[in-house]
């Protein structure tokens, strides 16, 4: 029996989803929600499925079992709680919510309807990202001491866009979400400094670099932007050498210097795109009954958002 999805959201990051979600023999694109006439009749004539103008009326849809919602952030919350509300399984994209309050509530949800609910942090599935963790559980790298992530792209300004919102907008919300996530996943110990330089344009941050220090010892470098492109590089400093990857937030291919000359290189493609993963993997956790994924779990998802706020209130 086949597992039917949802999609919340029609723009252009639901089209790269539903291209990933192709590919599976467990689930399919059963239907999708928009506002929008134009990315309704874009859906319903290249997937062949239900199209509802009302978010409500997909959620009420019995047929519909796993929801993705791909609406701009600042609606995670509202309509992640409804489709939990409808139990209906979830999978949210990033950030999953713009408050820790609202993120206790959604998991608290979860655990009380038994109903998956998960972040889309697609990073986590990667097969590459799985790799370098392997490497770092083996000490290949040794003890970890710095990590250094970049996630650069120029936007044109849009005056319209989510992006330029003043509750929702801005870099770190947008990019720098998935530099925190990558660093959260190495790196485990609790923040000790941030120091933040930031440039802001139309009441939100464009331009980020962010500078942690962890009770640790440890630390990390994000470096994000709207306003410059750039390779979307890490690089993972360990006592024994450095790892480098691009792009860090979907990687294939991964280098590693140790600090005697010595050197190795390797490639992982994705599983079809970069989507397919993180899709087979809700799928993974709705065949065993579970409500959370042991790689993005609610408590992954609390400390990134965590971070994220803590990172905010220095843009302010």
């Amino acid at each position: 029996m086949m597992i039917h999805w949802g999609i919340i959201g029609l723009g252009n990051i639901a089209k790269r989803f539903a291209e990933g979600l192709k590919y599976s023999d467990v689930g399919c694109l059963y239907a999708g929600a928009s506002h929008n006439d134009e990315k309704r009749k874009y859906f319903a004539e290249k997937y062949h499925i239900k199209t509802y103008e009302r978010y409500e009326d997909l959620l009420n849809d019995e047929n519909v079992d796993v929801v993705y919602i791909a609406v701009p952030h600042g609606l995670h919350y509202q309509w992640t709680k409804k489709a939990l509300n409808q139990n209906k399984a979830v999978l949210c994209e990033k950030p999953v919510t713009l408050s820790l309050e609202q993120l206790d509530e959604l998991i608290e949800l979860s655990h009380q309807k038994q109903t998956f609910f998960m972040e889309a942090m697609k990073t986590r599935f990667i097969p590459m990202t799985k790799q370098i963790q392997k490497l770092i559980d083996n000490q290949v790298l040794g003890d970890i001491l710095r990590i250094e992530t970049s996630f650069c792209n120029h936007v044109s300004y849009q005056e319209n866009s989510y992006l330029y919102d003043f509750k929702q907008g801005g870099v770190l919300f947008d990019c720098g979400i998935y530099n925190i996530a990558t660093i959260l996943q190495f790196i485990d110990s609790k923040v000790e400094d941030i120091k933040v330089q930031y440039i802001k344009k139309y009441d939100v941050d464009v331009d980020d670099e962010i500078e942690i220090k962890f009770h640790s010892g440890q630390t990390a470098r994000i470096e994000c932007s709207m306003i410059k492109s750039k390779e979307k590089t890490m690089k993972i400093y360990g006592t024994k050498g450095v790892l480098t990857c691009s792009p860090f937030y979907r990687p294939q291919a991964a280098l590693v210097e140790f600090n005697n000359g010595e050197s190795f290189s390797g490639t992982l493609p994705y599983e079809h795109d970069d989507f397919f993963s993180e899709i087979e993997e809700v799928h993974r956790c709705l065949g065993y009954i579970q409500i959370e994924s042991p790689l993005m779990s609610h408590k992954h998802s609390r400390k990134c958002i965590e971070l994220m706020l803590k990172i905010k209130e220095k843009l302010i």
